[in-house]
C-alpha cells in the first residue's frame, strides 16, 4: 500500500478527490439555514455593502464618493481581504455572477491561500519533507475544510474581514524573518509585508511578535550569553521588522482620524497595562473552564497534548533540529499566542475568555494542523491521508442522503416572504436591526433595502454608511426581530399592522403615518448633519 500511495497519479487523484469534497461541501451552505445564516451574516456582507456603494459612486461620476460616511470596523482589512474580495466582485460583473458565487469563490481562494502560506513556513524549516509530503498535506487540508463547512465549524476562516488575512500573512512574514541569507530585496520585501499587514489589521502586531520573541528567547538566549558578539547581527535583522511595525501603526493611527470614513472603535486608543488588575478577578479564571469545554477548548486540549508529545519525542529526535525548531514555533503560534490574544482582549475590553469570538483564535487551526504534520509523517501520513479522504467522502455522502439539499442560491424563506409583501404593497425601503438588514439588502430579489437601527430607533453606526439614512424615500416596513414594537408604535403612531414571515415578524406602517415617518427621517438627517458638523466632517 505504501508504494501504491507513493505513485504520482495516485497522489494527484487523492488531491482531486479531496478538493471535490471541499467544493461539494460549499453547496451545503445555502441548504442549511443555520450555516447560511452565519456564512451570509451582516459581518461577512460588510464588503458586499461597501462594493455596492462604490458602484453607486461610480455611476454618479466619482467612485470614491461611495466611501463617504462609512462606519468601519477597527481594522481596515485592506490586504488580502478587501483587495481579493473587490477583485472577485469586479470579475463577476461581466458574467453577472451572484454574491453567493463571489463568497464561495473567496472561500476557495482563502482556504487555499491559508494552506500555501503556512506551507512556505513549513518549507523554510523542512524543505525536503515539504516536497515529499505536500500533496498528502494539502489533500487532508481540503477534506478538513469540507468537514468544517458541513459541520458549520470555524466559518470565520472562510470569510473576508475575520482576521484570517492576518493568519495568511503571518507565516510568510515569519519565513522571511527566519531566512538566513538575505539581500536588500529580502529586507525590502520583509519591511513592505510587515507594514501592509499591520496597517491592514493591527492584530498582526502581537500575533507576529509573540511567537517570534518567544522562539528567539528560547533558542538563542543561552548562545548569546556565551557569545555576546552575536547580539549585534541578531539585532540588525530586527530593523526592517521594527520599521515596518512602527510605520504601519503610525499610518493606521493617522488614517483612522480621516473625515471620510468613521471608525467608532480604534486600536491603540488606550493602554491595556492599566487594566491588568482584571486578571486577578476570579471570573476570569472561572470562565477558562467554559472555554476549555467548548470546541475551541478541545483544540487547545489537543494542542497541549501535542506539547506533551513534542517534549516526549525530543529525546528520540535530537539529531532532527529543524523539525524540533518548527514544532517549537508551532507551539508558540498555536498555543501560547491564542492565550495571549484572549488575555489582551480581556484586559483591554473586559471580555471574558469564553466570549472572545473564534475569529481572534483562528490561528489555532493552521498551527495545530502544521504541528500534527510534523509529528505524523512518512508512511503514517500517507495512510492517514487515505483514510481521512475515505471518511470525508463517506461523511459527505451521508450528509447528502439525509435529504439535505445542495444549492448555491441563498434565498431564505423570510426574505422570500418579505419580497412577496414588497411586490404586493410596492415597498422599497424599510428598517431593521443589524443582523437582519444586510441580508435584505443583498438577497432581496426586488431590491428592498433595510437600514440598521437599535431597538430605541437610534442609528447603529457600525458597518454601514450614513448615506443610507439621507434618502428621501419613506419607510414602509420594519423587521421586528431586533426592534421594539412598542417604540415603533410610540414613534409613528397607531394604525400599523403585522405580517408573519417564517422566522420574522414584519411591522407594516399605515398610510396614516406618512407625516410621522417623514418627520422621523428629517430628524435622523438633522442628527447626522449635526454630528458631522461637530466632528468637522462637513
Amino acid at each position: 500500500m505504501d508504494q501504491l500511495l507513493d505513485r504520482k497519479e495516485i497522489k494527484l487523484s487523492l488531491l482531486l478527490i479531496s478538493f471535490s469534497i471541499f467544493l461539494i461541501s460549499l453547496g451545503s451552505i445555502s441548504g442549511s439555514e443555520s450555516t447560511a445564516r452565519s456564512f451570509y451574516s451582516t459581518d461577512s456582507l460588510f464588503f458586499a455593502n461597501v462594493f455596492s456603494e462604490l458602484i453607486k459612486g461610480y455611476e454618479e461620476g466619482n467612485v470614491f464618493y461611495g466611501l463617504r460616511d462609512w462606519t468601519w470596523t477597527p481594522a481596515f482589512y485592506l490586504f488580502p481581504d478587501l483587495l481579493l474580495y473587490f477583485l472577485l466582485r469586479l470579475l463577476a460583473i461581466p458574467i453577472n455572477a451572484s454574491i453567493e458565487i463571489v463568497h464561495l469563490g473567496y472561500t476557495i481562494l482563502q482556504w487555499t491561500f491559508l494552506f500555501l502560506s503556512w506551507n512556505i513556513l513549513f518549507k523554510r524549516f523542512l524543505p525536503k519533507e515539504s516536497n515529499i509530503s505536500f500533496l498528502y498535506r494539502i489533500s487532508i487540508w481540503f477534506v478538513l475544510g469540507g468537514l468544517f463547512i458541513l459541520q458549520s465549524r470555524f466559518l470565520p476562516l472562510f470569510l473576508p474581514g475575520f482576521h484570517t488575512g492576518t493568519w495568511c500573512l503571518l507565516p510568510i512574514s515569519w519565513a522571511l524573518f527566519f531566512t538566513l541569507k538575505k539581500n536588500k530585496a529580502y529586507y525590502a520585501l520583509e519591511f513592505l509585508l510587515i507594514f501592509i499587514a499591520v496597517l491592514s489589521d493591527p492584530l498582526f502586531l502581537p500575533s507576529f511578535l509573540i511567537p517570534v520573541l518567544l522562539y528567539e528567547l528560547f533558542t538563542k538566549s543561552s548562545r548569546i550569553v556565551k557569545e555576546p558578539k552575536l547580539l549585534i547581527p541578531d539585532l540588525m535583522k530586527w530593523i526592517p521588522i521594527v520599521l515596518g511595525l512602527f510605520l504601519g501603526v503610525k499610518t493606521y493611527s493617522l488614517l483612522v482620524k480621516n473625515n471620510t470614513v468613521f471608525f467608532p472603535y480604534r486600536y491603540f486608543e488606550k493602554s491595556i497595562f492599566g487594566n491588568f488588575k482584571l486578571i486577578l478577578d476570579p471570573s476570569f479564571w472561572n470562565s477558562l473552564s467554559i472555554l476549555f469545554s467548548s470546541i475551541t477548548g478541545i483544540l487547545w486540549i489537543l494542542s497541549f497534548g501535542s506539547v506533551v508529545l513534542f517534549f516526549g519525542l525530543r529525546k528520540f529526535r535530537k539529531d532532527d533540529e529543524q523539525s524540533l525548531n518548527l514544532d517549537l514555533f508551532y507551539l508558540f503560534s498555536g498555543v501560547i499566542l491564542p492565550f495571549f490574544l484572549i488575555l489582551i482582549a480581556y484586559v483591554s475590553e473586559d471580555t471574558l475568555p469564553e466570549k472572545v469570538p473564534f475569529r481572534y483564535l483562528g490561528i489555532l487551526v493552521p498551527s495545530l494542523f502544521g504541528l500534527l504534520c510534523i509529528l505524523i509523517k512518512g508512511r503514517t501520513l500517507k495512510i492517514i491521508t487515505f483514510f481521512i479522504i475515505i471518511y470525508g467522502g463517506s461523511y459527505l455522502t451521508s450528509y447528502i442522503i439525509q435529504n439535505k439539499p445542495l444549492k448555491i442560491e441563498y434565498y431564505p424563506d423570510w426574505i422570500s416572504c418579505l419580497d412577496d409583501l414588497g411586490r404586493k404593497n410596492h415597498w422599497q425601503r424599510g428598517m431593521g436591526g443589524f443582523w437582519t438588514s444586510a441580508p435584505v439588502r443583498n438577497f432581496s430579489k426586488i431590491g428592498l433595502v433595510s437600514d440598521y437601527y437599535e431597538p430605541d430607533l437610534n442609528i447603529r453606526p457600525w458597518q454601514n454608511t450614513f448615506r443610507w439614512y439621507q434618502l428621501d424615500r419613506n419607510y414602509s416596513f420594519a423587521i421586528l426581530n431586533e426592534l421594539d414594537e412598542d417604540v415603533l408604535s410610540k414613534t409613528f403612531g397607531p394604525g400599523a399592522h403585522k405580517e408573519e414571515c417564517p422566522g420574522a415578524k414584519i411591522y407594516v406602517f399605515s398610510t396614516k403615518n406618512v407625516k410621522e415617518i417623514e418627520n422621523f427621517i428629517l430628524l435622523k438627517k438633522a442628527d447626522i448633519n449635526s454630528w458631522k458638523k461637530n466632528t468637522g466632517r462637513e
